[in-house]
């Protein structure tokens, strides 16, 4: 088990909420009213695409396929081309699969575990707990290219792994820094940080308020002075 010493994990917490509450983003799919069918139909939309763009698809399509029902007996050739900004040529089969999977398997209803969400079409470890974490208020990670990245560089900790997402270790780890009772709020403050902060190229360093406990922000400091 990967290391992970209580107080950095605490002062990390405190700092990203903190961010959180002044620098958070506002997307349609985060009202608090939104059912497990409307937080399911966001995470397979934001699935490898910019939330920008799923801003511009998501409230329409919603009032277009409010239902499960709905959505299950839509026209295929329809739902490419309202959702066809989002790119993936496959995504449209899927919504429209899935939502049949849930009436036929699930009477209609949104599974509650993550081995039933990952047994319907297009849905893998992120968009199951996504649904869990949003919808149903579970306590749990969520792990994409940018939370792996603002992980990796606060604590340090990489995957050897070919693909980092299916990395169980990793799952584990990111899964220990969720505190109890907040996942929806340090779900989406990781999301936005990543996006806003500790962005791939160029991240914001000198204005991260995880800058004293960042080991690639303090090297990079190092790195400064040191050529000063």
């Amino acid at each position: 088990m990967l290391h992970l010493p209580a107080p950095k994990v605490a002062a990390y917490q405190e700092g990203l909420l903190g961010w959180y509450r002044r620098g958070r983003r506002r997307f349609s799919w985060r009202d608090r009213q939104r059912s497990a069918y409307q937080t399911l139909v966001a995470e397979m939309m934001l699935r490898k695409t910019d939330a920008a763009k799923v801003e511009r698809v998501y409230p329409q399509f919603l009032e277009r396929y409010p239902t499960l029902q709905a959505l299950a007996e839509a026209d295929e050739a329809a739902l490419r081309g309202e959702i066809q900004l989002l790119g993936i040529a496959d995504r449209a089969r899927l919504l429209r699969l899935t939502a049949q999977a849930i009436l036929g398997e699930h009477g209609g209803k949104v599974p509650r575990s993550e081995e039933a969400l990952r047994r319907l079409p297009g849905v893998g470890r992120y968009t199951a707990n996504a649904v869990l974490c949003f919808a149903y208020r579970r306590d749990v990670p969520l792990l994409d290219t940018n939370v792996i990245r603002v992980i990796g560089r606060v604590f340090g900790v990489w995957s050897s792994k070919p693909r980092a997402r299916e990395d169980r270790d990793l799952w584990d780890f990111a899964g220990r820094l969720v505190p109890p009772g907040k996942a929806v709020t340090y779900n989406r403050a990781v999301l936005d940080f990543a996006a806003s902060v500790c962005t791939f190229s160029a991240p914001r360093c000198s204005a991260c308020p995880l800058l004293s406990l960042c080991e690639y922000g303090q090297a990079d400091l190092g790195s400064r002075d040191r050529s000063a």
